[in-house]
């Protein structure tokens, strides 16, 4: 067990696979709305670029998962990757709310909902996302990232890490301004003016449509 993480995780791999599931994440969020409600959705979870991150992060608690389970049965694969994607969005929901006050999704109306934060269905839908990520995507994506010159994967993996870092960030930042004026708070400093000039409400509902901020937060004042 010990040998097979030293060979497959490494910074660099578990950031592909954070890049490359968040923009898949948010085609298929986009698509699901599409095909649901006839126009499609963003789902971004950051300012700059087509990212949703908790599919993300999922991809990365799916990659760690599967190499645990590399030798398991496929039923029990599946119930441990619906297991870990449910506790991911679980804890980003809670994580959410805690920290801006608001949410990005309610599955209160869902059957078998856990607080709203997840679901029986999205379990389901976790569960075979994480098998056909750890089976049809993962393999090919860490032959891809080997096959970079080893100089030219730490180039490119600073200039990733130096953005996303920098992207999420200015987005967080973004949010709890946001979620300040909400509460009729005016800017404290040069920084807060420029997050409001720069990413105002409108900018803000465009890319984060589906965020709503607590009740509570818009009824204080």
């Amino acid at each position: 067990m010990k040998d097979r993480f030293k060979n497959y995780v490494s910074y660099r791999t578990l950031l592909w696979l954070f890049v490359f599931g968040s923009l898949a994440g948010f085609v298929i969020e986009g698509i699901n709305a599409l095909i649901k409600r006839g126009a499609w959705e963003n789902h971004s979870a950051t300012v700059w670029g087509p990212f949703c991150i908790i599919y993300g992060i999922g991809a990365v608690a799916v990659y760690l998962v599967s190499l645990i389970l590399k030798e398991r049965s496929m039923p029990e694969q599946f119930l441990m990757f619906a297991a870990s994607g449910s506790a991911v969005e679980y804890l980003c929901s809670f994580l959410q709310e805690k920290v801006f006050g608001s949410r990005s999704w309610d599955y209160s109306s869902r059957f078998m909902n856990l607080n709203g934060r997840t679901c029986l269905e999205m379990s389901l839908i976790w569960g075979v996302l994480g098998l056909g990520f750890a089976r049809l995507v993962f393999p090919y994506i860490v032959r891809a990232v080997m096959a970079v010159q080893a100089h030219d994967r730490r180039v490119i993996c600073a200039a990733i890490s130096v953005f996303m870092a920098a992207n999420l960030i200015v987005s967080a930042a973004a949010v709890f301004r946001w979620s300040e004026r909400q509460n009729g708070l005016p800017p404290s400093n040069a920084a807060e003016s420029y997050l409001d000039s720069r990413y105002g409400d409108d900018v803000m509902e465009k890319i984060y449509g589906n965020m709503e901020f607590a009740k509570e937060s818009n009824s204080e004042n």
